[in-house]
């Protein structure tokens, strides 16, 4: 029996060590969950060096230049959003954090900022503003970044394209019989428009317009159509000529959905976070994490999710964590937080820098741990 008692006693003694470690790596959570500046601070920090720099699809590596001109996109809308969402939080940060985002959207807007998308439309998005092309994978993102940019500083050198932007897609979405809108050609995804749902609710309080009637319907419309009535989670991507499910319900879509949605509708979100809550999160030994696929659902990791381990989705607990934060859920944020320090490899030079996860893993962590609810 001797040895069978050693096995146990090495178990358990594993187990201790596991829980031992998700105490530690979650305690900077409790800082960051409670809004503390120097936290958030060392966030923005260590995403100040990617939007400062030369960064360029040459960084990334997905093994796609369509994928890798996204990562690139995302890396710096994903800061904007980390950057506006401190400033708001500590007013003392918006004029050096409005320099830093208009500097990043720069960067969004130039050639090689939009090459991704100009490639996959065959035109530009910027030069097609007013047509009958969307360009979601581009304009959608880039209107959440334009007004809050515009929030933080009215004066933004930015407002102009903002207003296009947004009466370019309000006029699209005004004709689209489904309530969704293209973000590649025949290729419509919910999680992409819910960005600029979030976007359109930002530049009504902005500038005092009133697109209420359609977010209602837009929202309305989502919620009825577009999510799974079973799990509640959102289809990952539906036919653009009748909106049927072509990908079924998936964390990480419905994870970011319900981020983006917070900016516009807390009720929407939450509904989506509940749905996350009930049938994808799960805590062992203090650590959180998320499933892409609802229960009983077997499916294989994409670029959206990311790896996908015993079911566990990478794409879909890292979303995750804004959702807590924003949803007052102290419990998932801190285990969610362990699960990416552990993952993520936090190294703290000049700021808190994510060494396994690079310049999409730094502006995706500092956007998703200061989300707050609005």
């Amino acid at each position: 029996m001797r040895p069978f008692a050693q096995i146990g006693a090495g178990a358990l003694a594993f187990l201790l060590a596991l829980r031992a470690t998700a105490a530690v790596l979650s305690l900077p959570a409790g800082a960051l969950y409670d809004g503390d500046r120097d936290a958030q601070v060392a966030l923005a920090r260590g995403v100040d060096r990617w939007t400062s720099g030369e960064l360029d699809r040459g960084d990334f590596s997905t093994g796609s230049a369509r994928f890798d001109g996204e990562w690139l996109f995302a890396t710096r809308m994903m800061a904007v959003l980390g950057y506006a969402q401190t400033a708001r939080r500590h007013p003392e940060l918006r004029a050096a954090h409005a320099t830093r985002i208009d500097h990043a959207i720069d960067a969004l807007v130039s050639p090689a900022g939009r090459a991704f998308d100009r490639e996959a439309w065959g035109h530009d998005p910027i030069d097609d503003l007013g047509g009958p092309r969307a360009h979601v994978a581009y304009l959608g993102y880039l209107a959440l970044a334009l007004a809050l940019a515009r929030e933080l500083d009215p004066e933004t050198r930015h407002a102009d394209l903002e207003a296009r932007v947004v009466q370019h897609l309000v006029r699209r979405l005004e004709d689209s019989p489904l309530g969704l809108l293209e973000t590649y050609p025949s290729e419509i995804y919910p999680i992409d428009n819910t960005s600029f749902f979030g976007a359109l609710a930002v530049h009504d309080r902005v500038t005092g317009e009133d697109h209420g009637p359609l977010l209602r319907r837009l929202l309305t419309g989502l919620l009825r159509d577009y999510r799974d009535p079973h799990s509640g989670l959102l289809y990952q991507s539906v036919d653009p000529h009748d909106g049927a499910p072509l990908d079924g319900p998936r964390g990480s879509g419905t994870a970011l959905a319900a981020y983006y949605l917070s900016f516009a509708d807390l009720d929407a979100s939450r509904a989506l976070y509940e749905a996350i809550r009930e049938q994808l999160y799960g805590a062992t030994l203090g650590f959180g994490t998320v499933r892409e696929y609802p229960p009983g659902v077997m499916g294989f990791g994409d670029v959206d999710s990311g790896p996908v381990i015993l079911g566990q989705g990478v794409s879909a607990t890292g979303f995750t964590l804004a959702l807590a934060r924003i949803h007052g859920d102290r419990e998932a944020y801190e285990t969610i937080y362990a699960t990416a320090s552990l993952f993520g490899g936090p190294v703290e030079q000049g700021g808190t820098h994510y060494a396994l996860g690079g310049p999409i893993g730094d502006a995706l962590l500092f956007a998703l741990a200061t989300a707050e609810a609005r």
